[in-house]
């Protein structure tokens, strides 16, 4: 498929300019497979306008309560869109980033990175706090064999073994759903059982609050 050799070729001419010392660190591959069941908010198969990010928030803990404050702490590793790396006809996604000596990218994503920093996948299309806005952020939060948590590893240039991060590891979700466990958000009532990813609806910032001002009135109105 066109849209993962231009992805390839790219990421193989970025290696061959790195130093010999640089083409040994770590790699991180993370995908989904061919045909698994991503949905939007309204349970519909996601479309190519969703983008997937892998990164980390770094010492901030994201929550459904400071939604407002997500793209500001948030440090992408690597990127999958539609033709370079997601393809919407087939709900595939694959990557690859290398981590390198300098605690950057090869991604030349923002931000700087530290071994142990806790990865996640936020797949959206809009970051925008706002009606309309879909998000899922997910990780893998285990440690089991074959289902290593979603870590960054050291940038060892001794140990040039690749990391895989395959989505139906994941076991964690702040926001949306990951393989049947679901988190914040509004998330569609009809969702399939079997998704691997779902995506929730955000509430606009205003809701919350209006929310919390009706509630004593409310109260009132009951006693």
């Amino acid at each position: 498929m066109n849209f993962m050799r231009n992805s390839v070729i790219k990421r193989l001419l970025f290696l061959l300019l790195l130093s010999p010392a640089s083409l040994l660190a770590r790699t991180i591959n993370w995908f989904d497979a061919d045909g698994d069941v991503l949905v939007d908010a309204s349970n519909q198969a996601l479309t190519s306008s969703f983008v997937f990010e892998l990164g980390s928030f770094g010492a901030f803990a994201p929550t459904t309560s400071n939604f407002d404050q997500w793209q500001a702490n948030w440090k992408v590793f690597d990127r999958a869109v539609d033709g370079d790396g997601w393809n919407a006809g087939n709900s595939f996604f694959t990557s690859s980033a290398v981590f390198l000596e300098d605690g950057t990218s090869s991604f030349g994503g923002s931000g700087i990175f530290s071994a142990g920093e806790t990865m996640y996948l936020w797949v959206f299309n809009s970051q925008a706090v706002e009606f309309g806005s879909q998000w899922a952020l997910v990780r893998d939060g285990s440690a089991g064999v074959g289902s290593p948590a979603w870590l960054l590893p050291s940038s060892d240039p001794l140990n040039p073994t690749s990391v895989e991060w395959d989505l139906i590891e994941a076991d964690s979700v702040v926001v949306g759903g990951v393989n049947g466990i679901t988190g914040g958000g509004e998330i569609h009532a009809a969702a399939d059982p079997g998704f691997v990813l779902q995506l929730a609806a955000v509430p606009e910032p205003g809701s919350a609050a209006l929310l919390l001002l009706a509630f004593p009135w409310l109260a009132r109105r009951r006693r």
